[in-house]
């Protein structure tokens, strides 16, 4: 009965995916771990799906209802590849077509079903990279030529895995808390603090629900290392963060910045001044709440990034997490795929570079402007800044990374992570305004 329920509910949910909603939003309303692995696991298998589907039956695919596609994707993903049996994965889908009002349909599920769990093996074996591993292939096509083949083939196969829970602890005491509570504590490979429980999830969970800690990617929380980095020698800096929400970079900047010299003691630790800030009023009151659990007392300030109600050059660490396409966090948000184009880069890319121009407005003499997207196409990274905006100078990164970081160097003397099983893909550059004598 709950392997049948929870059938239900992801076709349900992968239907108002196609209508345009968000995975990850419509998964906050449960905690069924079996219907997480089903929506994810179609929406990040589809194209393979939809090709082995294609092949049988005799409708196109677009003139399918929405419920009849969810369904069939769903049979075929349970029996294909979470192993269920064709039989049981068959008999539930027709149930579960007729459950869903589309009863017409219950004959050419059972038999589109049956044939396409035959030829899956051999569609699979028999494909190109981005259709086996269910990438557009205008993506795979731009990753190879970008990074090259074998690269590009690895970071398909890693948004192909679903993503671990990586989380950062809130104070030590949280930290030791977990350390003698919760099982199979591991920490990362290369991210200072950032720790998972595969086989005891739920407990960090309910670790962050406590507020004890902060879930967070290793590759985003790798920006909130780099921005406390940029502060190291600076005395009291200022720092705005200026897409904060949903805050955890804001926080772990703000915990994690080190001593501007050894035994300065943690006087050195002190800001000047730190403001949050994000576009909508939801998202400011999430960060507001998101900072405040975590015992972390910021202003929070509603305002448009492109212009911001700030000081001019008065602030030491700007940070700007800009808005992006995505492409590094695919595993995450699988429905990407199939909603972004290559023209929709160029679109973002503007909007990228009014956001970087009044971002460095803010960046006092001698301050830092640290600039990341979740996004690993150069039109929305290094292509922003060549040739250099006038009056900055590149910062490099490498010397504030964590040993092991497998960061790669970007022709704009940025660095960025690609998609992998430890991290998603991120691209991080860093500015700094140039005195003048």
């Amino acid at each position: 009965m709950r392997s049948s329920a929870e059938r239900e509910t992801a076709a349900r949910l992968l239907v108002r995916v196609a209508g345009g909603a968000f995975a990850s939003r419509l998964l906050e309303e449960t905690s069924s771990s079996g219907i997480r692995v089903r929506v994810l696991g179609v929406l990040r298998w589809e194209r393979l799906l939809d090709e082995t589907i294609s092949g049988v039956s005799r409708r196109p695919l677009e003139k399918l209802d929405a419920e009849v596609l969810a369904v069939l994707r769903l049979g075929l993903f349970e029996a294909a590849i979470l192993g269920v049996p064709v039989p049981v994965a068959t008999d539930g889908s027709v149930r579960l077509v007729r459950r869903l009002g589309k009863g017409s349909a219950a004959g050419m599920v059972n038999a589109v079903l049956r044939v396409a769990n035959t030829r899956f093996a051999a569609v699979r074996d028999g494909a190109p990279p981005d259709v086996r591993l269910s990438h557009p292939r205008w993506l795979f096509e731009r990753w190879r030529n970008h990074f090259g083949i074998e690269a590009a083939v690895a970071a398909m196969e890693a948004a192909q895995r679903p993503a671990d829970l990586w989380v950062w602890w809130t104070s030590e005491t949280a930290r030791e808390r977990a350390a003698a509570t919760i099982d199979g504590l591991e920490e990362h490979p290369w991210c200072p603090g950032a720790w998972r429980a595969p086989s005891t999830a739920r407990a960090l969970i309910s670790a962050v629900r406590a507020g004890e800690a902060y879930a967070q990617d290793p590759a985003s929380q790798l920006a909130g290392h780099l921005a406390a980095g940029l502060a190291r020698e600076l005395e009291r800096p200022r720092l705005v963060d200026l897409c904060a929400a949903p805050g955890g970079k804001t926080a772990l900047t703000l915990a994690r910045r080190p001593s501007a010299a050894a035994g300065s003691g943690e006087g050195s630790r002190v800001w000047g001044a730190a403001i949050a800030m994000d576009l909508h009023a939801g998202r400011t009151r999430l960060l507001r709440d998101n900072l405040e659990r975590m015992g972390c007392r910021v202003p929070v300030v509603t305002g448009d990034a492109g212009f911001p109600p700030l000081q001019r050059r008065a602030w030491d660490v700007v940070v700007l997490d800009a808005p992006c396409s995505g492409t590094g966090t695919l595993r995450r948000h699988p429905e990407l795929r199939r909603r972004l184009g290559e023209k929709d880069l160029r679109i973002l890319a503007e909007r990228q570079r009014r956001l970087v121009t009044s971002a460095l407005d803010l960046v006092a003499p001698g301050g830092r402007l640290l600039y990341t997207t979740c996004s690993v196409e150069p039109e929305e990274n290094e292509a922003l800044f060549e040739p250099p905006f006038e009056g900055f100078e590149a910062v490099s990164l490498g010397p504030l990374l964590p040993a092991g970081c497998p960061a790669h160097p970007t022709s704009a003397g940025g660095i960025r992570l690609l998609p992998a099983e430890e991290a998603d893909g991120f691209t991080y550059h860093a500015l700094t305004r140039i005195i003048v004598e």
